[in-house]
């Protein structure tokens, strides 16, 4: 039997160019040689540094740290220490980009030389820039800098489909100098308005974590243009207004960092497409309609349970009744008859409008995350909701409500006790 044979080390592919490294400026480039001289480089280095303009200095700083990572904090640490004023406070203030407790600690001996003045805020700053990163540093009254130290830049808005009772959230995420993320988030609801409002910091890992756990429930958040984002919340705004439910503080963060829609803003119309569709194509979609609660985000739309228990009961007789006495067309034709008396009575105008509302919002969703056919079908059900008692989108909201209100009689529950108050604040 032959010998066996090793299995060869796999050999790194070389790429054209050499290895990666990162692409320096100009300006950078300059101080990496420099900083590399023998044997004064150093000093040489930080000399360099102090006769540059303040913006030009932190920006080549900030480089280095990023291309450079640990190698270069010997170097920010003397900085920071020194006794060039202007070249303390810069490297003190591009110390958290490091984001690592070696730059905390080298935050803490700044501040325990210098604990007052231009300095000690600084460190106070890059502290809870550090410590919303999950870097602890043992700094007095870090968390208490004021806000306005702060400097967000917008990266991405996102929003969610309607849930079953009409709420939905609007999310916004930003970055600050440090690379710190944030995130500003508005619930609201189509028949109450705002109902909170929040920011804090968050970071990717938590973030796609969010998103993952959303999308276990069927409600899964779409990244969306700014100022659609911005529109969604003023609309919200404005239900508030007509409700009287009280904004208190819930919009400052968003006022503050993402602020409203551009004058004259019209945010995308699905009804573009009913419009541009000729009769038989719209009656398609309005038939098709029907399927939209195989979505995740719809199949949790229902009526309210407490409304549905007198034609719930009544469903559950005709339906034995039908099963005795009756077959196929004939069997068909009577439940589809009680629930179009059903839909006629529980499906009011203001349910309808409610509805028609929620399908123009789900069509925009559904587009977002590039599913055309049913957003089709969500624009074509919002279009003709009003035309016909027995669409075949109500209908089919009326029959999974009487089942599942079925189901909570069958438990023995109150479905009054789970009915859906929109005026009512969320529960911290």
């Amino acid at each position: 039997m032959g010998k066996p044979t090793k299995a060869k080390k796999a050999v790194p592919v070389s790429r054209p160019g050499g290895p990666l490294t990162p692409a320096y400026s100009p300006q950078a480039q300059e101080m990496r040689a420099l900083l590399r001289r023998i044997p004064d480089g150093f000093q040489a280095t930080l000399n360099a540094l102090a006769t540059k303009p303040g913006s030009d200095r932190e920006a080549v700083l900030t480089e280095l740290i990023r291309g450079m990572g640990k190698e270069i904090l010997p170097l920010v640490r003397a900085a920071a220490l020194g006794t060039h004023e202007e070249l303390a406070l810069s490297a003190l203030r591009v110390l958290p980009v490091f984001g690592t407790r070696a730059a905390a600690d080298v935050l803490c001996e700044a501040y325990e030389t210098h604990c007052t003045g231009e300095r000690a805020n600084l460190c106070r700053t890059g502290a809870r820039a550090l410590e919303a990163r999950g870097v602890h540093v043992a700094i007095p009254e870090a968390l208490e800098q004021p806000e306005e130290a702060i400097q967000l830049v917008l990266r991405e808005t996102s929003v969610s489909a309607p849930d079953g009772v009409g709420s939905r959230s609007v999310a916004a995420r930003l970055q600050d100098a440090y690379g710190v993320w944030h995130a500003i988030f508005v619930l609201w609801n189509d028949q109450a308005g705002v109902k909170d409002g929040f920011m804090r910091p968050m970071s990717r890992h938590e973030w796609h974590e969010r998103v993952e756990r959303l999308a276990h429930r069927g409600d899964s958040p779409v990244a969306c243009p700014p100022d659609y984002a911005r529109w969604l919340v003023a609309e919200a705004r404005a239900i508030n207004t007509r409700t009287g439910l009280p904004l208190e503080q819930h919009l400052e963060d968003w006022d503050r960092w993402v602020g409203a829609p551009p004058a004259g803003y019209a945010p995308p119309d699905p009804l573009r497409w009913v419009r541009e569709a000729n009769e038989e194509q719209v009656l398609e979609w309005m038939e098709r309609s029907q399927d939209l609660f195989a979505i995740p985000d719809v199949a949790r739309w229902f009526l309210e349970a407490a409304d549905c228990v007198g034609w719930a009961r009544r469903w559950s007789s005709v339906r034995t009744r039908a099963a005795r006495t009756a077959q196929g067309e004939e069997k068909s034709a009577e439940l589809t008859a009680f629930l179009k008396d059903a839909c006629e009575e529980l499906v009011t105008d203001e349910i309808r409008d409610l509805y028609r509302g929620r399908l123009l919002e789900l069509s925009r969703v559904l587009e977002l995350r590039h599913q055309d056919d049913p957003a089709r079908h969500a624009a074509a059900a919002a279009a003709t909701l009003g035309d016909r008692k027995d669409h075949p989108f109500l209908l089919v909201l009326v029959h999974r409500s009487l089942t599942a209100t079925e189901a909570i009689l069958a438990r023995g529950e109150d479905p009054e006790r789970t009915r859906y108050r929109p005026m009512r604040r969320y529960s911290n």
